[in-house]
């Protein structure tokens, strides 16, 4: 199995490649992503040059039209990446250390620009009384984007945002259906539904009546649930939280104009800090830079899905990258009791936390919490096999062989749920290799995405095979007997890693 799957990991590769102009970056539009992994000279066009002055020089203007803030925007610029989009990059050479912005929070999107915003002011004294931030921030940037557009403070900003939601939360049925066995499908449904919640609770139908003038007549239409989830899908992956070393607000969301356009690196080479005195968002340079090239942000650390759930791409190389998995001991389990007990001293508890399947080796936690799950009365009852277990050490060959029986179930279920297998993906990548009609934008990301979790799932089988080597075929009866009496055929073929040949 080793050399298959590194025989697949290959062809993903391709597709990063083959795919290169959109599969790591939005088209255009202002959609935040992730940068190539070198530093970018930045190409123009007229119409984007013009758009992007005209921003530059509304940033340098000052704070909000009623404000005598200051903004400083040093040897920072937005260009515009080859292929990927709108960027930052260094004007000059950056030292370390070197302060590149300094935002007034009026010029920013906050809770502060909003309740300053006449009307729409007292309407946002209603809105905090029941919504979340982030639902309060995007109706904030409707009323801007909409029902101000070319008379609002922050047009020139605006104009440069996205009109689209390349996250999924933007897909339609059928684009979704792409991702079938992600567990991004899920994630997707629920952030929707939370959304909806949030929309819900506004009740946009009491403010189009109290007050008309914004939510009102031909405002209406700005305020749909649709445009809410772009307001929303704007709000979450641009807004960043910062501490304000106050008691009464110690953190304070805003999306930071200019901020918002730095592409993702895995490396931190930009820090945002609040200054309580100028009551304004400084920038400063975490590394040096060099003139003409790129600079960066880390929108943190997590897994390609989380990435194309909250700013619509994929990274190119995700240090984070893993499949997220659940466990949970059985209702029927005699000593669930014990063993959820076990779980939560250790910090294993899987009501609170995943776990993770990773392209290298077996997740640490995941095995000692399995090894714990998959204990009979005597070891969990005998501290020496639960410390064992918690180590990472095997806890009886017994055990050993019911521990991997259950995370081999774990992996096969994954697979069985794409609506493809990997090499029917490999097969269409190459098709798709010398064609000059590539499928859409969605489709590559949808595939990059299972062709990644796939290839994450199959290794670990892999390594599950290494780490844990079956010392009694007998126990691996028992095992498949005993858990899975049911499918007792299909785990004996798992066990055998025939299940796992007809996935690659």
């Amino acid at each position: 199995m080793g050399a298959r799957c590194r025989a697949v990991v290959v062809v993903v590769a391709i597709i990063v490649v083959v795919f290169a102009s959109c599969v790591v970056a939005g088209e255009g539009g202002g959609e935040r992503h992730a940068s190539s992994s070198s530093g970018t000279v930045f190409a123009e066009t007229s119409a984007m040059t013009r758009s992007i002055a005209a921003f530059e020089r509304w940033m340098r203007r000052g704070g909000a039209p009623a404000s005598t803030t200051t903004t400083f925007v040093g040897d920072v610029g937005v260009g515009v990446i080859p292929g990927l989009g709108r960027g930052l990059y260094a004007k000059k050479n950056i030292t370390k250390g070197a302060l590149l912005l300094e935002v007034p929070l009026e010029k920013c999107l906050s809770t502060a620009s909003a309740r300053a915003d006449g009307t729409f002011g007292e309407a946002f004294g209603e809105l905090e009384r029941g919504a979340t931030t982030n639902a309060m921030l995007a109706m904030h940037l409707l009323r801007q984007a909409y029902g101000l557009r070319g008379d609002s403070a922050y047009w020139p900003w605006l104009k440069l945002l996205p009109r689209e939601v390349d996250s999924t939360l933007g897909w339609t049925e059928k684009e979704l259906d792409e991702i079938e066995g992600s567990n991004l499908g899920a994630f997707t449904s629920a952030v929707k539904a939370q959304w909806r919640a949030e929309y819900d609770a506004l009740n946009v139908t009491h403010l189009r009546r109290r007050y008309p003038d914004v939510f009102g007549g031909k405002h209406a239409s700005y305020y749909t649930f649709e445009k809410f989830i772009w307001a929303m899908f704007v709000v979450w992956s641009r807004a960043i939280d910062l501490s304000t070393g106050s008691e009464d607000a110690p953190t304070a969301r805003v999306v930071v104009p200019f901020l918002d356009m730095a592409n993702h690196s895995p490396a931190t080479k930009l820090v945002p800090a609040w200054d309580a005195q100028k009551n304004a968002i400084k920038v400063y340079a975490a590394s040096d830079f060099t003139e003409n090239l790129e600079i960066r942000f880390n929108y943190d650390a997590k897994p390609s899905q989380y990435f194309l759930l909250q700013y619509g791409f994929i990274p190119e190389n995700n240090p984070a990258e893993c499949v997220e998995v659940t466990l949970r001991v059985a209702d029927n389990d005699p000593l669930r009791d014990i063993k959820e007990t076990l779980l939560e001293k250790h910090g294993l508890n899987p009501k609170t936390r995943n776990f993770e399947w990773k392209p290298v080796g077996i997740d640490a936690d995941l095995l000692a919490a399995t090894r714990v799950i998959s204990m009979n009365e005597d070891e969990a009852n005998d501290p020496t096999s639960v410390m064992l277990a918690i180590a990472g050490a095997s806890v009886s060959a017994r055990n050993d062989a019911h521990t991997k029986a259950v995370l081999l179930k774990s992996i096969a279920s994954f697979l069985e749920g794409y609506g493809t297998t990997l090499k029917e993906d490999n097969v269409y990548v190459k098709a798709k290799a010398n064609s000059t009609n590539l499928p859409s934008k969605r489709k590559r990301f949808a595939l990059l995405l299972r062709m990644r979790e796939k290839i994450i799932l199959l290794s670990s089988a892999n390594a599950l095979f290494k780490e844990i080597p079956d010392e009694d075929s007998e126990l691996v009866i028992d095992s498949c007997r005993y858990a899975f009496y049911n499918e007792y055929d299909a785990c004996m073929a798992r066990a055998r890693g025939e299940t796992f040949r007809k996935f690659e």
